[in-house]
């Protein structure tokens, strides 16, 4: 109590001092005063925000209040200010199509004008519309009419005349602002040429025009005008500065005073959108030269009486059909608000009991048990929390049991891992790529490469039927006789017939498949002896073999076994693999398959041939192929690549030149 209180005192103090200096007035100090002040509130409103949430929010009852305003308040606005934003993008839309359509209206009176005038002469006295000028021309020549036309007979008004497409198309004048051209033509004998056309231009002030026909505000610019400051926005550049200059108080207010009732919000100008319509193009040649921005302004009342119908009795029978339907979704609203009310008071209390339940229990008494009375899942969840109240301590015990289980699984996990070999001879003649993935917490495969003497290795590999903890244990035993008989003799098949006796040892039927294979690693002799094991592999260059040896597996009906003999060249590769690489199958339960094994070692011609390429190809194939299926068997891979020594002379070594005379001849085996 003491120690709070002296921090209290301190942190007082501390804030007098700091605000004392605030208002002191010290160039700097009192800067860094006023912010370090500044700071320290921002933080503490933060706590105290944050301890007001946390105690507030402590009991359920508020909670589930709260998430009803989170779920049922705060969304109304939020779809309000949706259907805000909503609604002025497409009031936004729909003043694009008004002042498109009034500029494309006001294009085709133009091409009307000018049809008009293409029977009559200069000299005619045809009249036109006031803010209308027209041009002559014979044989592709102006002959008379408006200044500003173009002197030959513009290239894109066609042969037969120029249609007003939909989207309007602007020209530029001699002073670089847009009008609108028509032209209308009959062609004479030369067909690059008209014979006689008239070319109609609108002189007015096209803003105006356009701004009348579509009723609201129009304003279109050039993106070089040097008084227009513009915004970027999703790569629309908006010229906010033209938008003040060209609303002029007067035309502007007798405009939206025609399309207006009243003086209300809805009569303001408030709708603001601008898009771009296409380029401004040269009156002689049509190509476009610039694009331009138009600027559209309106009222809200001036988009509802274009978008709904003027007649009184339909938009009030409509708007009452709409205020019916409001106020049955606000009964329904009121009622939905009244159930959750219901609900949560009733769903409060029943946590308040199973919370003064659970300390019981929390403190040892395992007698506590809630009064059920609720017919729904609440009251489901009392009982079954009565009912694990009953059964925790059982549920305690096997849970240590577990625990104890896991950690000797672990045990034996680690124990089997260790069983794998690490340091595998490298730069002594060979090098190996491995792999070792058990499908399991404890696997059946095993592989070992043992150091017979200075120029020969052993490699075996094996595979014990089952998983598990059993069939790691027998895996661990065949690893342990395998060390001892490799003491007592050399003879492969001697060495497969004594672990073959200790497999059987047992009263559970297992068999174990495996390849024991010797190496010389001075000559390149190879001994394979297979006992009902997958084929091994030997690619030599762009070829692969497959050694396949029928042979009895150990513990299995017969003991005999497969034999082959091969002579290593530089480079060649040896390959030997249990069987949950094989038989790896994809979501239709196809597996893997031998041909597939053979084409993935091969490689196509691509790839390294080292150990570590060859193991990555062929894993990478099998990966391809499952896909995202969990592996229903242990993978082992064991891959060798012979480099040789200096000085080899091909010959075999003499114990094992003597043990391959007095064994069955090498089996050869070419590719399926």
């Amino acid at each position: 109590m003491k120690t709070s209180l002296r921090r209290a005192l301190l942190v007082a103090l501390g804030a007098a001092l700091t605000l004392a200096l605030a208002l002191a007035g010290i160039p700097y100090a009192s800067l860094i005063a006023q912010l370090t002040l500044g700071a320290a509130a921002v933080l503490l409103g933060l706590w105290l925000v944050w301890n007001g949430y946390r105690a507030y929010l402590w009991k359920v009852s508020r909670r589930l209040a709260f998430s009803y305003f989170l779920i049922g308040m705060l969304p109304i606005p939020i779809v309000l200010l949706l259907l805000g934003v909503g609604s002025y993008i497409l009031a936004g839309f729909f003043l694009g199509h008004l002042y498109r359509d009034a500029a494309a209206d006001l294009q085709a009176d133009l091409g009307r004008d000018a049809e008009e005038q293409l029977d009559a002469s200069p000299s005619a006295g045809l009249s036109g519309p006031a803010d209308v000028s027209f041009a002559f021309y014979r044989n592709g020549r102006k002959t008379g009419g408006a200044v500003e036309a173009p002197a030959q007979w513009p290239a894109w008004a066609g042969r037969t005349g120029d249609t007003p497409p939909r989207q309007p198309r602007y020209f530029a004048r001699a002073d670089g602002t847009p009008t609108l051209l028509a032209a209308a033509g009959r062609s004479g004998d030369r067909m690059d040429r008209s014979d006689q056309g008239v070319l109609a231009l609108f002189s007015g002030n096209l803003d105006r025009a356009i701004s009348r026909r579509a009723g609201l505000w129009v304003a279109i610019r050039r993106p070089d005008d040097p008084d227009v400051i513009r915004i970027e926005i999703l790569n629309m550049k908006i010229p906010l500065r033209r938008i003040r200059k060209d609303r002029q108080p007067g035309e502007a207010a007798t405009l939206f005073k025609q399309v207006s009732r009243g003086e209300a919000v809805w009569d303001d100008p408030l709708l603001w959108w601008a898009e771009v319509s296409g380029p401004l193009r040269d009156p002689a040649s049509g190509r476009g030269v610039q694009p331009l921005t138009v600027v559209l302004n309106s009222t809200p009342r001036n988009v509802l009486h274009q978008l709904f119908t003027s007649a009184g009795e339909i938009d009030t029978s409509v708007w009452g059909a709409l205020l019916v339907f409001a106020a049955l979704l606000f009964d329904v609203y009121a009622v939905a608000t009244g159930m959750a009310v219901f609900m949560i008071f009733s769903l409060s209390r029943a946590v308040n009991r199973m919370s003064q339940a659970t300390d019981a229990v929390r403190r040892g008494d395992f007698t506590a048990r809630i009064p059920v009375r609720r017919q729904d899942q609440v009251g489901e969840l009392q009982r079954s929390f009565n009912e694990m109240t009953a059964n925790l301590e059982t549920l305690v015990a096997a849970a240590a049991q577990k625990e104890i289980l896991e950690n000797e699984i672990g045990i034996a996990r680690d124990v089997q891992k260790s069983l794998i070999p690490r340091d595998l001879p490298g730069g002594e003649g060979v090098e190996f790529a491995t792999l070792f993935e058990p499908s399991a917490a404890i696997g059946g495969d095993y592989f070992d490469v043992l150091r017979l003497s200075e120029d020969e290795l052993a490699v075996i590999i094996a595979d014990v039927s089952g998983h598990g903890l059993s069939t790691g244990l027998r895996m661990a035993m065949l690893k342990a006789a395998l060390l001892i008989l490799v003491e007592q003799t050399r003879e492969p098949e001697d060495i497969l017939r004594r672990l073959d006796a200790v497999v059987r040892n047992g009263n559970t039927r297992v068999f174990v498949t495996a390849t024991l294979t010797l190496v010389n690693l001075r000559t390149g002799a190879l001994r394979i002896h297979n006992a009902g094991h997958p084929p091994t592999y030997l690619l030599r260059g762009g070829e692969i073999e497959e050694i396949l040896l029928p042979g009895s597996p150990l513990g299995g009906l017969g003991r005999t076994y497969g034999r082959a003999d091969r002579t290593l060249h530089r480079g060649d590769v040896l390959i030997w693999l249990s069987d949950g690489l094989i038989e790896a199958t994809n979501a239709g339960g196809e597996p893997f398959g031998y041909d597939a094994v053979l084409k993935a070692l091969q490689g196509n011609g691509k790839g390294g041939n080292n150990a570590a390429d060859v193991r990555n190809r062929l894993l990478a194939a099998v990966d391809r192929y499952v896909g995202d299926e969990p592996p229903s068997d242990d993978r082992t891979l064991v891959v060798m690549r012979y480099r040789g020594r200096p000085g080899v002379t091909g010959e075999i070594p003499h114990a094992l030149a003597a043990a391959s005379s007095a064994s069955p001849a090498a089996a050869s085996i070419t590719p399926r």
